[in-house]
Formats: structure tokens, C-alpha cells, sequence
């Protein structure tokens, strides 16, 4: 289980999502941090088709099992697909 988190510096909303993925890495879970404006996070977003930030995408034994496109849920919503 993984938890792909997408930002980039000038997002209003962007810490948010920040703030979301280090507290399940508190409650060891395993979340990952892409900055679109780098070339890694790029090109990760458009694996997943990210087009805006911040963007959260729930990835369970390889497949994608929930996507939070332009939006930061709640962590209640994000620990039931995991």
C-alpha cells in the first residue's frame, strides 16, 4: 500500500495535502511526496494523469484503488482504502 501525494510550491492548498501524508507516515504508513515542478514528479503525475495540485492517489497491490484529483480529503477517507 502506497499513498502518492502530489504538490508543488505555489499551491494555496498544497499544505494541506503536505500536513495529510506526514501524519500517515506518523501512523506508519507509507506515503510519497512528488513536487510537479521537478522531473521526477512530473513524470510521475503523468503516470496517474495529475493535472493539479495537490493531488492524492491510493495505489494497493500495484493497481489504483482511489484518486483525491485537486483536492486534500479527510484522513478518515484516506485510511478506508488502505
Amino acid at each position: 500500500m502506497k499513498v502518492k501525494i502530489f504538490t508543488q510550491d505555489n499551491c494555496p492548498n498544497c499544505p494541506q495535502a503536505k500536513k495529510l501524508g506526514e501524519e500517515l507516515i506518523k501512523q506508519g504508513l507509507n506515503a510519497e511526496f512528488y513536487d510537479v515542478k521537478t522531473p521526477q514528479g512530473l513524470a510521475e503525475s503523468l503516470m496517474h494523469n495529475v493535472l493539479s495540485t495537490p493531488s492524492i492517489i491510493i495505489i494497493k497491490e500495484n493497481k489504483v484503488v482511489e484518486e483525491f484529483l485537486a483536492q486534500t480529503p479527510q484522513i478518515e477517507e484516506v485510511k478506508k482504502w488502505l
